[in-house]
């Protein structure tokens, strides 16, 4: 262990060296404050120093506050010597950063005593910062992860299209990297076009391979082990699954344990392309809005439902909705409605209602970005505490 002595007396000095050989470190010397802090700039292995408070040029309280306000990359352990016995020169010594004191004529008992105190806090110290670049470093890699599965999930978005007389277009922002919103739409038969929002409950890594789970298992809507549709006798040889059919398969095949609580909300609906015919249920999920083109009015589309996962043996409620040229669905999660403002407000459903009725005219993307705006204005700083989603939907026949 290398010690830096500062004493302006060389006789103090020589004898203090003297003394730290003997114990078995390695001593510097130097002659001020101003010189000591070149040394210790020089040879970044002296992690403690012992100082003389009275000095020209630069004295010891100046040294140690100067040591104190750089950046050595290493912590440097601070003994003060002084002659005063004064104990507000103790409490002043300390106050300035100094980690340890002695006083005049110098005790070697006790200096030894306390030096080996200071090399127990710098080897702690040492180690404290080994096991902090470990972990910077698998945080690094962490980090990456999670960018790499934030990349993956943003993939895994459809992207804004029309499906056989349905446009749909969204808006995805994770309150972490990775969130644990999901939806899509799809085809389930050359008259049925199928869409989904969920949102797995927390936040995180947990949440967002779950919804990347139900995102493939949504996919899967024409195979034998789909959840949407299934094989019957006669023609067309398959029969499309009412939307409380489906969450009540979830709701059974999902079910949540005290270990994981990865339950979920969801709204599922299917479109009749050729009439506008909508089946829509809902699983504890924000109540939907049905915007009318022809009304100019925009209402909810009832119905709550229990989380998917959370209670076994529920059944959900399917509601029928006649659209009518140019109608839009609007889903959303609750990261908009429950997005609070500096003074603690949530936005709320009916600041949404009202904005939707406003932007009803809109092409469907300056929907999105209206809502955007809207949300990012109110919230105030862009980081949500929640994941923020939201779907559109319009029927053109």
């Amino acid at each position: 262990m290398d010690i830096l002595i500062v004493e302006d007396a060389r006789d103090q000095r020589f004898i203090l060296s003297t003394f730290i050989r003997k114990l078995g470190y390695v001593a510097h010397e130097a002659e001020d404050g101003r010189q000591a802090l070149s040394y210790i700039e020089a040879n970044p292995q002296i992690p403690i120093v012992i100082s003389d408070w009275v000095m020209p040029e630069m004295d010891g309280i100046e040294l140690c506050q100067t040591i104190r306000g750089r950046d050595l990359g290493r912590y440097i352990y601070f003994v003060l010597l002084t002659g005063n016995q004064d104990n507000d020169a103790v409490v002043q010594g300390m106050s300035i950063g100094a980690d340890d004191f002695l006083h005049k004529p110098i005790n070697f008992r006790e200096l030894e005593v306390r030096l080996k105190a200071g090399v127990r806090i710098i080897e702690l110290e040492r180690t404290l910062e080994e096991r902090n670049k470990e972990l910077a470093g698998a945080f690094k890699i962490i980090k990456q992860d999670l960018e790499s599965a934030a990349k993956t999930q943003a993939e895994l978005l459809v992207q804004p299209t029309t499906i056989d007389k349905v446009s749909f277009d969204w808006f995805f922002k994770p309150s972490k990297i990775i969130g644990g919103d999901m939806f899509g739409y799809f085809s389930l038969s050359d008259e049925h076009v199928a869409f989904y929002q969920l949102d797995v409950a927390g936040h995180g890594i947990p949440s967002a391979l779950f919804s990347f789970s139900m995102n493939n298992l949504m996919g899967d809507n024409t195979g034998k082990t789909s959840l949407l549709r299934e094989t019957i006798a006669e023609a067309p040889y398959y029969r499309i699954l009412d939307p409380h059919e489906v969450l009540g398969c979830l709701n059974e095949r999902f079910q949540t344990t005290v270990e994981s609580m990865l339950y979920f909300t969801m709204v599922y609906g299917v479109i009749h392309t050729p009439t506008g015919k909508l089946s829509i249920s809902h699983a504890g999920h924000p109540p939907a809005m049905w915007m009318k083109s022809d009304l100019g009015e925009t209402d909810f589309v009832e119905g709550e439902g229990v989380p998917v996962g959370m209670v076994p043996g529920i059944t959900y409620e399917t509601k029928n909705l006649q659209l009518t040229k140019g109608d839009r669905l609007f889903l959303y999660s609750d990261g908009i409605v429950e997005c609070e403002n500096n003074q603690g407000d949530m936005f709320g459903q009916d600041k949404l209602k009202n904005l939707l009725k406003e932007s009803q005219t809109l092409p469907m993307n300056d929907v999105i970005v209206s809502v955007q705006n809207q949300i990012e204005d109110w919230q105030g700083h862009g980081q949500f505490e929640d994941d923020v989603t939201y779907l559109i939907m319009e029927w053109q026949p």
